[in-house]
């Protein structure tokens, strides 16, 4: 499969599950555009496929996962670390799910429980060279959606 179509798959998903899930609504981060700053803290997770290759990456500042935990739970309940993780578990999930029928893969592919942890330092939002990911920008906030193998 072409990078370009792993790409604009990711693109899709990544601005329609955030759209409805969170409504939040971000920007596609270009290859010439502005990164905005590393934050300082921030969670992983990632989402394998059962008895196969590909895994499904994502990676979010503390402050867009915070964001998404208020617009899905709502803002007036407090939220603890656990929220915080469940709601990355499970947009992860969600955006994988849906990467997996948009790139049309093998209808039996079965994907993996998300496994999720807070990193610092976010030095993995640095872009990889030829990675097949996008990144997007959640006015100042970071996440960055990869591919880990070739698909």
């Amino acid at each position: 499969m072409k990078r370009e179509d792993i790409q604009r798959a990711i693109k899709e998903v990544v601005l329609d599950v955030f759209e409805n899930m969170y409504f939040m609504f971000p920007e596609v981060i270009g290859e010439d555009d502005p990164v905005p700053p590393f934050p300082e803290s921030c969670f992983k997770v990632r989402v394998a496929v059962k008895n196969g290759s590909p895994a499904f990456i994502l990676y979010a500042s503390e402050q867009l996962v915070a964001d998404m935990a208020k617009n899905l739970l709502g803002a007036d309940q407090p939220i603890t670390e656990a929220d915080l993780i469940d709601v990355f578990k499970e947009s992860a999930n969600v955006t994988a799910g849906n990467l997996v029928t948009s790139l049309a893969l093998d209808a039996s592919l079965a994907l993996d429980v998300p496994v999720a942890e807070r990193v610092q330092p976010c030095s993995e939002f640095r872009p990889a060279t030829g990675a097949q990911e996008v990144m997007f920008d959640f006015e100042g906030q970071l996440l960055k959606v990869a591919v880990e193998t070739s698909i």
